[in-house]
Parts: structure tokens; C-alpha cells; sequence
């Protein structure tokens, strides 16, 4: 009886252990007055160009929504942050997304009419990504913290500045707290 009531208590504790970890979200509070920390000197990397050439601007497009772009009098970089409440409401904007490439190319993700479908995903990066061949564009999901690329840049551009960006998110101490999924 001692060991049914030994296992049956470790088995409670490690179920509720996993519910702890899994159920926990990523909610992302950056500064949004200079993109994130993102830096003309990030953007000189991925652009090779110095800092010095490179025009920074940060604009607020509405409550939840910033437009950050770099640009220099050859190369410009562009992309948008979006910050939803939950981790579940930007997960969910992503499927809505995803699902409006499909109903527009008319097509599923992985076949049809385009090369590769309305969308592929690109792995390993962030905890949802989704390159569309309808746009040319970018869209990658971390916590509650979307970053869509615009099509000023080739495919592998795009994957390297969105990893650039990503990488300093938690170094920085931008994730704010982990919190229960509700």
C-alpha cells in the first residue's frame, strides 16, 4: 500500500510539474521607442554597411503595432513588431494568417498552384515562422511578440535579420515574466 500511495504521489507531483512548464507563456515588454534594441548596427551587419550609413526610424502604427526601418541611400530593411496580450492571441492571429494565404492563393500550404504551396514554415526559427511565396514575406511568432519582414530582402536575408533580432530579446532582459496560459 505504501509504494501505490509512493508512486500515485510522485506521479501527481510530476503531472503537475508538466502543467506548470507547459502551460507557462513567453510575454515579451520591449522598448518600442528604438525598435526593440535593435540597433543601425544590427542592421549594418545583415545590410554590410556601417552603422553611420544607416537611417533608423521607429513609428508607431497603432496600439500594438511598430514599423521599424533602416535604410541607407542603396539597401533598405523593414519589418513589423506586433505585441498582443497572450501568447495564445498571437498564436491564434498566426493561424488566421496563415489560414488568409491559403483562402487568397487558393490553395493548400503544400501544393497548388504556387511552387511551394501558400505558405511553408522555417525551421528551426522562433515557435512559429511562415514564408509565403504570395508576398514574399516573413512572419515569425515568439511569445506574444510577432516580427513580419517586408519583401525588400531575398528569403535568407529575412531568416537572418529575424534571428538577429530574436537573439537580443532575452539577453536584454525584455522577456518580462512567465506567466500561466489562460
Amino acid at each position: 500500500m505504501r509504494k501505490r500511495n509512493l508512486f500515485l504521489s510522485i506521479g501527481i507531483v510530476l503531472w503537475i510539474t508538466a502543467s506548470a512548464i507547459y502551460s507557462a507563456e513567453k510575454i515579451y515588454k520591449p522598448n518600442m521607442d528604438n525598435c526593440a534594441g535593435f540597433t543601425a548596427a544590427d542592421a549594418g551587419e545583415i545590410m554590410n554597411l556601417p552603422a553611420s550609413a544607416i537611417t533608423a526610424k521607429t513609428e508607431k502604427k497603432h496600439a500594438a503595432l511598430w514599423m521599424c526601418t533602416f535604410s541607407s541611400s542603396r539597401k533598405k530593411l523593414s519589418f513589423s513588431i506586433e505585441l498582443t496580450k497572450s501568447e495564445v492571441e498571437a498564436s491564434i492571429d498566426m493561424a488566421r494568417y496563415r489560414e488568409s494565404l491559403e483562402l487568397e492563393a487558393r490553395t493548400a500550404s503544400f501544393k497548388g498552384r504556387l511552387p511551394k504551396g501558400a505558405w511553408s514554415e522555417v525551421l528551426p526559427l522562433g515557435e512559429e515562422s511562415t514564408w509565403t511565396d504570395i508576398t514574399h514575406t516573413l512572419t515569425v511568432r515568439q511569445g506574444n511578440l510577432t516580427i513580419q519582414v517586408q519583401p525588400f530582402m531575398n528569403k535568407l536575408e529575412q531568416i537572418k535579420l529575424v534571428r538577429a533580432f530574436l537573439k537580443k530579446l532575452e539577453p536584454a532582459g525584455i522577456l518580462i515574466g512567465v506567466g500561466k496560459a489562460g
